[in-house]
């Protein structure tokens, strides 16, 4: 009967194992994990308990075989109901199941220690219960298959139940036959229950991952040995193939959509992939559709296994409306909006590219289109734009093929001339380039002339990068375009030294005004004939902090190129109000001084008032201050001088029209400005006593005699000079031979010294106080 016993549990066991086979071939079936474990411990619970009963004598041999026994009866029946629960997909609460499983086990072990088949009774009875609950969990809801195994678990149970109504020992063969039985034939239908479930779910992943790439809108396509085996609708619609068309005839599909230059990167990436599992490739690129269209496709190719075989999954899209934003965002990015040709940004990366070490010579042209702002103030943007739009194209069509023109903004153009780099080679090029422009372009009806002005720099001897070529070819521009009509200029190293310092002058400028590091010179004028002082004029001076005094010829210009003449301006104002508040406060009388003011500080409209209301707030006599304006900035700004000067005038501030004679003033132009004084240039002055600048000179004295102005003679350095003038009808002299320029201190004095009477014609040439 042992034997029998033993025999039929390890059986039992067997089939255990086979249910555990079945699970690691299926994770997803843990019922079926649950089961093998169950008939595993029930074998183990059929030897200890009635294969080898121990003998009853209280020995801890026989506890502990009875609680081994006990253990294993009670595991089987707890992994029996969780593995249907987890079957059927209920919820299970470990915790009390565990308390549930510990309770019984120890009842049975307890009876045991009473009588052994006391123990053996309700191990019986708890083996049958625990199958009957199985089959209640099969049977409700459950399918036809899971009624029969519920049926197969009811009988095991009644088995269960029947075992010690045979033998109370549980060793009856009648017993274990029946249990035998119902036991293989329970857990041959939990391995075919289990082996349906997996190939369901198996069926329903199929068809989920089927359904799945049918209606993804990626296309999924898988490659083997260079042919195609699978084909999603979307990978078919990116390619332009109908979906009626048998598979056979998408065979050839690769070599149809993939251009010849990028085949042999497909065929690399797809021996990679195939040989390699864990390959995951992200590629992108150009392909063609089968009607012969281009599109771009951004893809990913990973491994799969394919009928048994490695093969290649690409899944993709079509990034075709994105690429065409990227490369329309490109082109943007290197081309000129309104005239299509290249821009700086092209133009300095081509000049990266080219400028290497050793690279070939090669010509870089600035033009910039002369009096272009003109055109736009005249007649329109539209029709500056369409001016652009044609210089832009008869360069490229009259430039050769090797030339590359770019539009660099507003009207400058660059040419690079590859390959040229001789000067007499380029300058053929260039004078072809401007013979271009003589004939007039049609635009709206009217005929528009254009010229350009010119500059040149040659590569590699004036620049080896794309940033110090295109300075030189802007110095070189700008130089031509300071000369008369179109003009070629090539660059030279003194331009970079020039611009330099130029462009250090006009940075230097601002931080200057803000130090205060200008101060003010004063040079005296004289009564004619009485040489009695009468005035001074303000002269401003830049004591630049190491590098000593600075002519205003070398700063002002840039003051004015950058618009800070008006701050500069404002200051010069100021220190001449403040040097005339203290004279009244140290001498007790004042002599007017007078301030040039640039034409840009009348743009100001309250320029006037302000002025005037800083003499007031000073307590200054509107007399003390004269304002100087040239000749030329009177009649270029006129507009904007008159009102503000007639406002200065009524208020009792004096002005006087500098450089008189360099420009071309008119009788009503004298007449109308509110001057008081006029001043004669130097250049009348200097060939006195000469016949005929001694003429020149008496007609403008004579004219600012009848306007009942003051003619002032500048730039008097010889008393013959100095006489001719006084005989001639100048009213005051002014010049080194009675005065240099002095020091605010050195003014005062010579303003303390003076008398106001006459001085005789020995009078010495230089002040006293000088």
């Amino acid at each position: 009967m042992t034997t029998f016993i033993i025999l039929g549990a390890v059986l039992n066991a067997m089939l255990g194992v086979a249910l555990l086979l079945l699970w690691r071939q299926s994770p997803r079936q843990q019922h079926a994990k649950y089961w093998g474990l169950s008939w595993i411990f029930l074998s183990g619970a059929l030897i200890l308990g009635l294969g080898l009963p121990p003998e009853p004598d209280g020995s801890l041999v026989h506890d502990t075989q009875v609680f081994l026994a006990a253990l294993c009866a009670m595991a089987s029946t707890l992994l029996r109901i969780v593995g249907a629960r987890s079957y059927r997909e209920l919820p299970w609460q470990w915790r009390t199941g565990l308390h549930w499983f510990f309770g019984a086990m120890m009842l049975i072990v307890g009876l045991a220690k009473l009588d052994h088949s006391y123990g053996i009774v309700l191990a019986a009875v708890l083996l049958g219960l625990g199958a009957l609950w199985c089959a209640r969990c099969l049977w409700r809801g459950g399918s036809k298959a899971d009624k029969w195994v519920a049926i197969g678990f009811m009988t095991a149970g009644l088995a269960n139940f029947m075992t010690p109504f045979f033998d109370p020992f549980g060793r009856s063969v009648e017993a274990h036959l029946l249990g035998l039985s119902t036991q293989t034939a329970l857990s041959l239908g939990l391995i075919l229950l289990s082996v349906i479930r997996a190939h369901q779910e198996t069926r329903q992943q199929a068809e989920r991952f089927f359904r799945l790439a049918e209606h993804s809108l990626q296309g999924q396509l898988v490659i083997q040995n260079g042919r195609l085996k699978y084909a999603n609708p979307a990978a078919l619609a990116i390619y332009g193939v109908t979906n009626h068309m048998p598979l056979a005839a998408h065979s050839s599909l690769v070599e149809r959509i993939v251009p010849e230059d990028e085949r042999a990167a497909l065929e690399q990436r797809h021996q990679h992939v195939v040989s390699d599992p864990l390959a995951r490739i992200e590629w992108e690129g150009p392909r063609l559709t089968m009607d012969g269209r281009h599109i771009y496709v951004r893809g990913l190719s990973s491994h799969i296994e394919w009928d048994g075989a490695p093969a290649e999954l690409m899944v993709m899209l079509d990034d075709s409306s994105r690429q065409r934003a990227v490369d329309e965002l490109k082109r943007q990015a290197l081309h000129d909006e309104l005239t299509d040709l290249p821009n700086r940004n092209y133009a300095v990366e081509r000049l990266r590219q080219i400028t290497p070490r050793g690279a070939h010579p090669f010509a870089l042209i600035s033009a910039d289109l002369d009096r272009f702002q003109l055109v736009n103030e005249n007649l329109g943007h539209d029709m500056g734009d369409a001016l652009l739009r044609a210089v832009a194209r008869r360069l490229t069509q009259e430039l050769p093929v090797t030339a590359t023109v770019c539009r660099l903004g507003e009207d400058q153009f660059l040419v690079l001339l590859e390959g040229i780099g001789e000067p007499a080679e380029v300058q053929h090029h260039v004078q072809h380039l401007l013979d271009t422009l003589q004939a007039p372009f049609s635009l709206a009806g009217a005929e528009l002339y254009a010229h350009m002005s010119i500059g040149v720099a040659l590569f590699p001897r004036d620049g080896l990068d794309a940033p110090t070529l295109l300075r030189a070819a802007d110095a070189a521009m700008h130089r031509a375009k300071s000369r008369a009509g179109a003009a070629c200029v090539f660059f030279e190293s003194a331009m970079r030294t020039d611009s330099r310092a130029r462009l250090e002058s006009e940075q230097a400028i601002g931080r200057a005004i803000a130090l205060h590091e200008f101060v003010l010179e004063f040079q005296p004028k004289f009564q004619a004939h009485s040489r009695v002082l009468c005035g001074f004029e303000a002269l401003v001076r830049w004591e630049r902090p190491g590098m000593g005094r600075i002519s205003p010829a070398d700063f002002v210009p840039a003051a004015e190129r950058t618009g800070q003449i008006k701050a500069l301006g404002g200051l010069i104002l100021d220190l001449a109000m403040r040097q005339l508040t203290e004279w009244q406060l140290s001498h007790g009388r004042l002599v007017p001084v007078a301030v040039n003011v640039s034409p840009l500080q009348f743009e100001d409209a309250a320029f006037a008032a302000g002025l005037l209301g800083e003499l007031k707030s000073r307590k200054l006599p509107a007399e003390a201050l004269e304002i100087e304006i040239t000749e030329t900035a009177a009649i270029a700004h006129l507009d904007q001088v008159l009102p503000q000067l007639q406002h200065l005038r009524t208020a009792g501030v004096l002005s006087a029209l500098d450089d008189f004679g360099t420009g071309q003033s008119s009788l009503t132009l004298l007449r109308n400005l509110p001057i008081s004084t006029m001043k004669l240039d130097r250049s009348m002055i200097e060939p006195l006593p000469e016949h005929q600048a001694a003429a020149v000179v008496k007609v403008a004295a004579a004219l600012g005699q009848a306007l009942q102005l003051n003619i002032v003679a500048e730039g008097v350095e010889t008393e013959a000079q100095a006489q001719s003038a006084e005989a001639l009808g100048c009213t005051q002299l002014q010049g080194y031979l009675l005065g240099k320029p002095l020091s605010a201190d050195a003014a005062g004095a010579l303003l303390s010294a003076s008398t106001g009477t006459p001085r005789g014609d020995s009078m010495p040439t230089q002040p006293p106080s000088v």
